[in-house]
């Protein structure tokens, strides 16, 4: 019996990156690797990088939910762009800002003139530091380390501390004036990142975005708000594996009969789609009190890291019995199962691995342990 699940987050954004998506697979059939940018042109001119942008910056100002439509549908075609990290996370931070700059370049990249790539970290860079120079500016020393650079950037935006004080701090940084020294590498599903050497490189006044408490405040905000979406796109994943594992067991035949007539197969489908099923409700609540902004800092992170960690879990699970249900060692990459196995992974990566969410719950306990406890 054909299956078909429901989306999320429907509407014309959803329809839009489904068409996308679909197109994208029609051409991985025919051996296609180089659509990616042609794609990410597309993205650009359909003015996506706007969508969280507010108004009086250019933008539509919708609301965290409406992107959402598209991350979903994105997660359902295992498409490799740096959606949330150029469309949310890199203009959230921008708004924070104040700097003239900032403000300039969120309108460009709201009409998609401009692409900024976010390389931020929970805590800042312990690889990169910045050192105050005399007249305001500061001069970078060390490594960015896993710049997503799958599609082009015009500016950085990184975080680090100023040595001797200490304090964070936030910058942008025109990619047309870094080193060539770096490394590159090509993820399990194709996407690029990078490690870049700044030794020696200076960051204008007007390109500080912020400094002090305000940057981790900012950088909290927009890594929550990266964890949700990647969490989105890993149900939109799921969904879309399962509905291809029904597929495949209902038209392949073992012994003369369906493979969807064995009962061992039948159970694990059930346990994958009661797993997806989980996943949905827990994912599609979060996103919503998250878009509507009823939680509080401390429990916008601790749901964020929550939600991860147990799609970390529930991801691995299902992505690994789609597998085994398409052939197990026997199938190969080419098949859209592979691909959104692949996709799902290195979603559990993206804004914090299921390590760095037991880091952030067991810190955020500390926290409100100490506020419970505190000596009246």
């Amino acid at each position: 019996m054909p299956f078909s699940v429901s989306p999320m987050f429907p509407g014309d954004l959803y329809d839009s990156m489904d068409r996308m998506g679909s197109a994208q697979e029609a051409a991985w059939a025919q051996n296609a690797a180089s659509i990616g940018s042609a794609k990410w042109h597309q993205v650009l001119e359909l003015g996506w990088q706007g969508v969280m942008v507010d108004e009086c910056n250019g933008g539509v100002g919708a609301t965290l939910v409406e992107f959402a439509s598209i991350a979903e549908a994105a997660g359902r075609h295992a498409v490799i762009m740096p959606l949330t990290a150029r469309c949310v996370v890199a203009p959230k931070l921008l708004a924070k800002s104040s700097n003239a700059t900032a403000r300039a370049l969120l309108e460009l990249v709201a009409t998609g003139q401009a692409s900024a790539c976010p390389a931020i970290a929970s805590a800042p860079h312990p690889a990169l530091k910045a050192t105050p120079m005399s007249d305001g500016r500061f001069q970078l020393s060390g490594t960015i380390r896993g710049a997503d650079l799958t599609e082009p950037a015009s500016h950085l935006i990184v975080n680090t501390v100023s040595e001797g004080a200490g304090a964070p701090l936030l910058a942008l940084i025109p990619t047309d004036t870094l080193s060539q020294d770096r490394r590159s590498y090509s993820g399990l599903d194709g996407r690029r990142t990078s490690d870049i050497l700044m030794d020696g490189l200076v960051v204008e006044c007007e390109h500080v975005l912020l400094t002090g408490p305000a940057v981790k405040a900012a950088v909290d905000d927009a890594m929550a708000t990266g964890a949700v979406l990647a969490c989105v796109q890993t149900v939109g994943a799921l969904g879309a594996m399962i509905e291809q594992t029904i597929e495949y067991l209902s038209t392949r035949t073992q012994f003369g009969v369906a493979l969807s007539t064995f009962q061992a197969l039948r159970h694990r489908v059930v346990e994958m789609y009661v797993a997806y099923e989980s996943a949905r409700g827990l994912v599609k609540q979060v996103t919503e009190e998250l878009s509507l902004g009823q939680v509080t800092d401390l429990f916008r992170d601790r749901d964020a890291a929550l939600t991860k960690l147990y799609l970390t879990t529930v991801g691995r699970m299902v992505a690994e019995s789609a597998i085994q249900l398409h052939g197990g060692m026997g199938m190969t990459v080419e098949m859209p199962a592979a691909r959104l196995a692949m996709h799902t992974l290195m979603c559990s990566l993206e804004y914090g691995d299921r390590l760095h969410c037991l880091d952030s719950l067991s810190s955020q306990m500390k926290v409100s342990a100490s506020a419970n406890f505190a000596p009246v």
